[in-house]
């Protein structure tokens, strides 16, 4: 008959790889909320933007998208073909102005293509500096 061995030795639960795991989960969990920032992009009001040049005139070009994907310079409706040429004389006049880019806060269309759409049409036009406008929130600052 064969003999049949026998260990001294208790049965164990190594912790390591357990710990390691719960590190990398850990780990994981909290990149994810930082990926998961939200941004502060859309929905926009318009209610606040001299609010940081007081005491002098500020020069601004806003460019709003309504709820139904229409575009307003300055609060008068304006076409592509106009946009276009206003752009170009924003960007050869360097008076020092800022575009404002704004989107009503509740939309009946998908607006996202349009605001893009929009960034490509305001870099094309030679303008490298712009604001995007963002509702603040409800706490107050930052």
């Amino acid at each position: 008959m064969p003999a049949i061995r026998r260990n001294d030795h208790a049965p164990r639960l190594e912790m390591t790889p357990l710990i390691d795991v719960i590190f990398l989960l850990l780990t994981f969990f909290i990149y994810s909320l930082l990926v998961m920032t939200p941004s502060r992009v859309l929905p926009v009001t318009l209610t606040a933007l001299g609010s940081q040049q007081q005491g002098r005139e500020a020069q601004a070009n806003v460019i709003t998208v309504n709820r139904e994907g229409e575009l307003y310079l300055n609060r008068e409706a304006i076409g592509g073909e106009q946009l276009s040429a206003k752009l170009a004389e924003m960007a050869a006049a360097e008076d020092g102005s800022t575009l404002f880019l704004a989107v009503e806060e509740k939309g009946d269309v998908d607006r996202a293509p349009i605001v893009v759409g929009l960034i490509e049409r305001v870099q094309a036009a030679g303008i490298r500096k712009f604001v995007i406008v963002g509702q603040p929130r409800d706490g107050g600052g930052g």
